[in-house]
């Protein structure tokens, strides 16, 4: 169970309650925060937003487009 502590000025802790700057957690909850971490990082990492996506998609379009629209422009221009 996760318990708050504060640093004592002989630097010994001492558990208190309300808000306080430490608290102390149990390995297998110390482990449990380390996965749900991770889990979160990665969820944030790689998934799918939509909003990304079609921008990404929307650049790509437009640069395919103008890139077409140029060089049909230079081939018209290299035959006269």
């Amino acid at each position: 169970m996760a318990q708050c502590v504060a640093i004592q000025p002989d630097q010994t802790l001492k558990a208190v309650t309300g808000v306080c700057d430490f608290v102390m957690v149990t390995q297998a909850e110390f482990q449990q925060l380390q996965q749900q971490n991770l889990v979160n990082v990665l969820n944030e990492l790689f998934a799918f937003d939509l909003a990304t996506f079609g921008l990404i998609n929307t650049a790509a379009l437009v640069a395919f487009v103008t890139a077409h629209g140029i060089g049909r422009v230079v081939r018209t221009m290299g035959k006269t």
